[in-house]
């Protein structure tokens, strides 16, 4: 009988514990903020010509930021992923900027002229090409819009 009790004891204990470990994870998912919804999503609009942009810019009274990156690089695309689909991030990318995006392997004389040497790099500038600021590799969404 005393065996019995304690395999009891021992199995609520078992059960209380994974109902724990369950509800907490449930938490964890509820209170965890989504980036956004697609339905939230700001569509970010973005060229490949940068001399096209450098026009635009000028017309427009913006800058520039140009995102240069390459197919096979993982943080490059974490930061598509992660940063650029923050809501705060694409509302101050698509209020005072053109966007570029330059991949380097089909414009390796570009990527050359700016000086990119690492993946990704970003770049702010201005309507004539001059270089405002720079950040070399993954940025979270908080750093980028500090940068910007």
């Amino acid at each position: 009988m005393k065996f019995l009790n304690r395999m009891l004891l021992v199995l609520g204990i078992v059960v209380i514990c994974i109902i724990t470990i369950f509800a907490i994870s449930n938490i964890n998912k509820i209170s965890k903020p989504q980036n956004q919804t697609q339905d939230q999503q700001i569509r970010l609009q973005w060229s490949t010509d940068l001399n096209s942009a450098f026009k635009l810019a000028e017309k427009s009274n913006k800058l520039v930021f140009v995102d240069f990156y390459a197919n096979w690089c993982g943080y490059c695309k974490q930061l598509d992923e992660d940063t650029f689909t923050d809501l705060n991030v694409q509302a101050r990318l698509t209020q005072g900027y053109v966007l570029v995006k330059v991949n380097t392997d089909k414009n390796p004389d570009l990527a050359s002229q700016y000086k990119v040497y690492g993946l990704p790099t970003l770049v702010v500038m201005d309507a004539y090409g001059n270089e405002i600021k720079r950040q070399e590799g993954f940025v979270e969404p908080e750093e980028l819009l500090n940068m910007l």
